[in-house]
């Protein structure tokens, strides 16, 4: 499973060269935001890296706009764009990530870019008939599994049994909700690809091992994105275990 690090603005190039990391989520926010964002991660498309662009929506609630979101996919020419979805809500994200596909899909074929959808709902229910609708839609290239179900299924381990059965996609696992071990499990069925998180780094910041993980507090994200200090060993120890848990 491949595994991308979030990280901050000034850590990018250290994270990428240090850990030989050419597998990306691009934050749409900070790409917009930050123009050493914004370049690094062109200059990592043009060397030929793996670019998924995402909308925002884990850090917004609900995506960027449709067309900001061609826009930078036309300026980038990602591997894959995650559609617009809506946290916790199917009916939304469905309309939403359906209009995009239907009113885009040339141009962003004309990228070279393929799509990423992400399956929502209030509830294990909602969530599930999202995800049916998602795996059987025309234009769609790969599943995106959001950490945020979770608490929701009693673990994402749960959500990836459910659909083991019957998904026609690759997925890529958007975040870890919490225990980053779940990844030993998780990276066993076939059709998961990779995986993005910050805990390495954020865990690292608050001096904390990967196995501490219980004890770390989420962070303001805008504040992490901007943290301009030094790297440090503890971080590396962090990152490196991680590479081991995805392998």
């Amino acid at each position: 499973m491949q595994l991308a690090v979030i990280a901050p603005t000034s850590l990018l190039e250290h994270v990428r060269m240090t850990f030989q990391q050419n597998y990306h989520l691009v934050l749409i926010k900070y790409y917009l935001e930050d123009k050493n964002y914004a370049a690094f991660y062109r200059k990592c498309k043009l060397e030929g890296d793996w670019i998924i662009l995402d909308n925002s929506a884990a850090e917004i609630k609900s995506s960027v706009g449709e067309e900001l979101l061609l826009k930078v996919t036309k300026e980038l020419s990602p591997d894959l764009v995650i559609a617009p979805d809506v946290i916790y809500n199917a009916p939304e994200t469905i309309r939403r990530t359906k209009s995009f596909i239907e009113a885009y899909w040339s141009e962003l074929y004309k990228c070279g870019t393929g799509i990423m959808v992400v399956p929502q709902g209030k509830d294990k229910t909602e969530w599930l008939k999202c995800y049916e609708i998602f795996n059987n839609l025309t234009g769609v290239q790969w599943l995106g599994i959001s950490k945020f179900y979770t608490p929701v299924f009693g673990s994402r381990l749960s959500v990836l049994d459910a659909i083991a059965p019957t998904v026609k996609r690759s997925c890529h696992l958007l975040g870890v909700w919490d225990n980053p071990y779940s990844l030993l499990y998780e990276k066993d069925f076939s059709f998961v690809r990779g995986v993005d998180t910050a805990k390495p780094i954020e865990y690292a910041l608050k001096r904390l091992t990967l196995s501490q993980w219980n004890e770390h507090k989420h962070m303001d994200d805008d504040w992490y994105m901007s943290w301009r200090g030094e790297k440090s060993k503890l971080m590396k120890e962090n990152i490196d275990e991680l590479k081991e848990l995805v392998r």
